[in-house]
């Protein structure tokens, strides 16, 4: 449907051109950044920055056959053969160390498997990732004094408040863990807003 869209613009477009009369080197330049802008704001958009939930799991319904939005409909609907199989996947094409630990860490969270998680997280890149899922793991040990520690590495907002979530919660503090998730929720846009809502839906709502 968005490629039909794009296509009866681009033809709109080359019409009302044509019946203004535009020079030819105006009229392309203007016929590009019109589809530029449409393009980014039917493909991009989605994945970056759109708030509405049922609007971005609509489009990782549609587009499932790619193994990265697999993962994150997976993921947020708890479908572990997607998240194994679209894992899988993307190991195999993806032989860079920062993104095979990225994707190892993300599954083994999923499972909650935190030894998994110590293998892998030193490859993990850039800085501030690394730090992240390491915070995760001495939350989970119960160390938090190293938990925030790292958590000062960390310069991503939502980052910070999903980290602040997770020490609340392991030190019995609920209000303090609602609160902080609440705010995670509203630092993130596309694809991490979408799977930080279905984590927590319950406090979310």
């Amino acid at each position: 449907m968005r490629y039909i869209v794009l296509f009866g613009v681009a033809l709109v477009l080359g019409v009302v051109i044509a019946i203004l009369d535009v020079s030819e080197p105006l009229g392309f330049i203007l016929s590009m950044l019109v589809i530029v802008i449409l393009s980014t704001y039917l493909f991009v958009y989605p994945i970056y920055w759109e708030k509405n939930v049922k609007k971005i799991e609509s489009y990782l319904v549609k587009r499932r056959k790619n193994p990265m939005f697999k993962l994150y409909y997976g993921m947020g609907n708890r479908i572990d053969q997607d998240v194994k199989e679209a894992t899988d996947v993307l190991l195999r094409k993806y032989k860079q160390p920062a993104r095979q630990a990225l994707f190892k860490t993300l599954h083994a969270l999923y499972e909650d498997d935190i030894l998994r998680v110590k293998s892998d997280v030193d490859e993990i890149q850039p800085p501030q990732y690394k730090a992240y899922y390491k915070a995760i793991v001495a939350v989970e040990e119960g160390n938090l004094d190293k938990a925030k520690e790292l958590g000062k590495q960390i310069k991503s907002e939502w980052m910070k408040h999903a980290l602040a979530s997770g020490i609340a919660k392991k030190a019995g503090n609920h209000d303090e863990y609602v609160a902080e998730i609440q705010k995670a929720y509203e630092k993130t846009r596309g694809l991490q807003r979408y799977v930080i809502y279905k984590q927590y839906e319950k406090d979310l709502k």
